[in-house]
């Protein structure tokens, strides 16, 4: 409780004009303020005016009225029960602040020794030129460890190989201690022989050492055993490649126990608004590195840096100071008051614009810079417009999304899918791709639209103001409810008293003849005063340095056309790069010389979410969380009959990946799960055809970001924006609208899929296992 307290009769008059008069006389009020800010009414004994009476005798006539005071709810001794209770509530809030600060402070300690004590895990890499069927042991280590992962560089394809009858001349088999011998160029497998402790890994061009990939296999170790690595290849020309080893402590279920721990411990944290959604970022991150640590896999400062997207933070950082820059011209609230003049005051003509254009302009550009261009707009508009920001933008980012997943350059799973190695194999290019993706977008589109319009107009949930009017007539019908309650809550014992709820009573039928008039306007009374609010807005509201303006179009309208050369155009400039070149030019041009104005228009605090997130989810990585679900994904559809493999295959992929998307952000996850679906169809035991698969991990990884707050990089950046301008999207808020809406669109995609890949048999092959 804090220390200032404030003290006064309830009979005295309010501290402010704007204050409800307290019902409270003959008694006195102590008020204390919170840690918070709020203030807690403490009741103590009542004043006397000169009459003194003893403490047995107030005890007496305390136990007689208490009959009485549970019949009236609105006696003194009532009141002085609520606030009692308001100040024990206080107490407990403040006891709960203080248990939180100490617990994470803690744990932060406890992680922080844990992660001293053990040393930086030391990578030694070797270099190995193996040769036509030849084996060859490269590495001795210890009889300790559950398994070893093994990290291969070199010529590869992340492929694994499973069938001894086709030709395996294009492999690198990696064996750890076995059972039996092993004649050089013959082909182990998983499938045949559970003796067999062997990997592979498919190569691309043995001599091709410009074009070294990163691969990992884990192996098996043995009890009393010395653990030893055995390499062959079929390969003609031989291969060289570097690898290294680490030998695990803990088994591989057992990281993912741990992962998985980590990754709910970090959704309560944010789901229930126990800290600030960054806070619970780098805490994922801290727990993270320090379970690593625990396990002797403590990475360096610098592995833990290159963790961290900087592709995704750079575009950031040059994007907000841009948008910053921009918004100094006007042309943000000139394009408000156009956009109001275009929807003429209502709504639904509003969110229909400003949806469609998010979903067009993601279509082409990332789904990051979108947000970044329309969500100013949007907030000024909804400014004029009187209406809560909060459920427009949100419809905003779920259509960015749903456009982004449309085209190969609108969402950055869709270009990590394009742009892998083995899916350019398969034959799927921009084209295909961008072609299907766009054609089976449509229906989730409209699912989302009549989804968003029956939430926004059935459910509670979602309230705003409508109109101007409308507006007029909710906040006139509000206070008539608070003059009424100040009414009723008010005892008449005094005269004091009964001229106060007069005046109360008096003050309701002002309201109340307000009210009645503000409903007796016409439809054309409505239409004039919503010209005169516009022509009042256009004078308001304007370009305040035209020379500037234009020079942000130029400055925006070339960093759009090299984003969208960059997704096409291979080894062009990254986003990032594209980004910050384009603040510096602006920066230039405009000839700004405090540069901290520009400072203070970045979101720090977007950025140090994405910096814990990207740590978090590469750690994450590292305990095999995500390589576990692709493992028990694939294994879920070999147990259906080869007929059905396909449909399960679709089904299970799509759900799976939006799920895991909703959580995990889907970046990881795609890439994770790419080697996964190509190994699955490259597999001859199973009746899996590619395309279809790629299509359903694409809209699946897409479409399931939009669940959850945290689910895409678009929410995140949205909620920043908002955050800032003084609207807080939480967690909860989020997942009530883009839960169902997740779900309708995911579902529409599946019908979608099924239709074209099953119904008709788009790139479905004759199977004849």
């Amino acid at each position: 409780m804090g220390n200032i307290l404030r003290r006064r009769g309830y009979g005295e008059a309010p501290d402010s004009a704007n204050s409800k008069p307290s019902p409270f006389h003959g008694y006195g009020v102590a008020e204390t303020a919170t840690e918070d800010g709020g203030v807690a009414m403490v009741s103590i004994r009542p004043e006397n005016s000169g009459n003194t009476q003893s403490e047995d005798q107030q005890d007496q006539e305390d136990n007689e009225n208490e009959d009485e005071d549970e019949e009236n709810p609105f006696s003194p001794r009532t009141k002085r029960s609520v606030t009692v209770k308001e100040s024990r509530k206080a107490l407990a809030v403040l006891w709960y602040r203080r248990i939180k600060t100490g617990s994470l402070t803690f744990v932060i300690v406890l992680f922080a020794i844990l992660f001293a004590a053990k040393r930086e895990h030391e990578e030694a890499v070797t270099i190995v030129d193996l040769e036509y069927d030849a084996i060859t042991q490269w590495y001795n280590g210890s009889d300790g460890g559950a398994y070893a992962t093994v990290t291969l560089s070199g010529p590869f394809v992340d492929l694994s190989y499973h069938n001894t009858t086709v030709n395996c001349s294009q492999f690198l088999f990696l064996c750890g201690p076995i059972v039996g011998t092993h004649v050089p160029g013959d082909c182990p497998s998983h499938d045949t022989d559970a003796h067999v402790n062997c990997e592979a890994v498919q190569i691309v061009d043995g001599t091709n050492t410009g074009k070294y990939k990163k691969v990992t296999r884990t192996l098996s170790t043995v009890s009393g055993v010395n653990f030893y690595i055995k390499f062959f290849t079929g390969y003609s020309g031989g291969v060289a490649f570097t690898f290294s080893v680490q030998e695990e402590a803990l088994s591989t279920g057992g990281e993912v126990a741990l992962a998985f721990l980590i990754l709910v411990l970090i959704y309560l944290l944010i789901g229930f608004e126990i800290v600030h959604r960054t806070v619970a970022a780098l805490l994922g991150s801290t727990f993270v590195i320090a379970v690593l640590s625990m396990l002797n896999k403590r990475p360096t400062l610098e592995t833990v840096v290159s963790w961290i997207d900087l592709e995704t933070v750079c575009l950031l950082v040059g994007m907000m100071a841009l948008v910053g820059i921009f918004s100094k011209t006007g042309f943000f609230d000139y394009a408000a008051v156009k956009a109001y003049k275009v929807a003429r005051g209502r709504e639904w003509p509003l969110i229909i614009l400003l949806c469609g254009l998010t979903a067009f302009v993601s279509a082409f550009l990332d789904n990051v810079t979108t947000i970044l261009l329309i969500v100013p707009v949007t907030i000024r508009l909804c400014q004029v417009l009187n209406l809560d920001p909060r459920p427009v933008l949100i419809a905003e980012v779920l259509f960015s999304n749903i456009g982004g997943t449309g085209t190969a350059v609108g969402d950055p799973p869709n270009i990590i899918i394009v742009a892998h190695d083995s899916i350019q194999a398969a034959g799927i290019g921009f084209a295909e791709f961008t072609a299907h993706m766009f054609l089976g977008i449509i229906l989730p589109i409209v699912a989302a639209y009549i989804t968003v319009a029956i939430m926004y107009t059935c459910c509670k949930y979602v309230k705003w103001r409508n109109n101007e009017g409308e507006s007029r007539i909710a906040e006139l019908k509000r206070e008539i409810r608070m003059w009424e309650r100040a009414e009723k809550t008010l005892p008449t014992v005094t005269g004091e008293e009964k001229v106060i709820r007069d005046a109360l009573k008096a003050k309701t039928k002002e309201v109340r003849k307000k009210l009645h008039d503000e409903r007796k306007l016409s439809v054309q009374e409505r239409k004039m005063k919503l010209q005169n609010t516009l022509f009042e807005l256009e004078q308001k509201y304007c370009i305040t340095d035209k020379i500037l303006l234009v020079k942000s179009f130029v400055v925006v309208f070339v960093v759009i056309i090299l984003f969208f050369l960059s997704g096409v155009i291979p080894n062009f400039l990254g986003l990032g790069w594209i980004a910050i070149f384009g603040a510096v030019t602006l920066i230039i041009l405009s000839g700004i010389k405090d540069l901290e104005e520009v400072m203070h228009k970045i979101e720090w605090s977007t950025l140090l979410f994405f910096a814990g997130l990207f740590v978090m989810m590469k750690g994450l990585t590292q305990l095999g969380l995500l390589t576990f679900i692709g493992e028990k994904l694939v294994q879920i559809i070999k147990l259906v009959p080869p007929t059905d493999q396909n449909l399960v295959g679709i089904i299970l992929i799509l759900w799976v990946s939006a799920i895991v998307s909703a959580f995990i952000d889907n970046i990881p996850f795609v890439t994770a799960m790419i080697p996964v679906i190509v190994e699955l169809a490259d597999s001859q035991d199973v009746c899996i055809d590619l395309k279809p698969m790629v299509f359903a991990l694409a809209f699946g990884g897409c479409l399931g970001g939009n669940a959850t707050l945290i689910g895409a990089s678009a929410n995140v950046v949205c909620a920043g924006i908002a955050e800032q301008n003084g609207y807080k999207i939480t967690f909860k808020y989020f997942l009530k609208i883009g839960f169902p809406v997740m779900v309708t669109t995911v579902f529409s995609a599946m019908v979608y899929l099924l239709v074209v890949h099953i119904a008709f048999g788009w790139n479905i092959t004759q199977c004849n296992l």
